[in-house]
């Protein structure tokens, strides 16, 4: 499958989890709800890796806990965010992640960064601003 379908799902399930997680916000404990929402993740990666692949080592596997643990420490910043504030202001601030692997990807990984990247970024910086007021 084409990496713009699996960009399009991403972009529709990360929009209805961001909707669905401040409803949840609003009604649990933060600690709580980034519980539940792991296990869930959990549960549908396990069944899915299991029927899609074999389970075995991999030397990476530790770095990728790793990223999972920081994914997991911005879940849980992003739950607690939205127990204080509006799902319309917090979802732009932090959809403004995408600025780092951009600029990681072009110091680290030499990935080029043209005109129309450097436009993208001040418009996805001046979206998050106009949707933050």
């Amino acid at each position: 499958m084409d990496y713009r379908i699996y960009s399009l799902i991403a972009l529709v399930f990360w929009g209805l989890w961001a909707y669905f997680s401040k409803t949840l916000a609003n009604r649990m404990n933060t600690e709580l709800l980034a519980f539940y929402t792991t296990v869930g993740s959990l549960t549908a990666i396990t069944i899915y890796t299991l029927i899609r692949s074999k389970m075995s080592y991999d030397a990476f596997a530790g770095y990728a806990m790793l990223v999972g643990a920081m994914a997991m420490i911005a879940t849980f910043a992003f739950y607690a965010a939205l127990t204080k504030g509006p799902v319309s202001t917090i979802v732009p601030w932090t959809g403004l992640y995408i600025l780092i692997p951009v600029v990681l990807g072009f110091i680290f990984l030499k990935e080029p960064i043209t005109f129309n990247h450097v436009l993208g970024i001040v418009f996805a910086v001046a979206a998050m601003f106009f949707l933050s007021r």
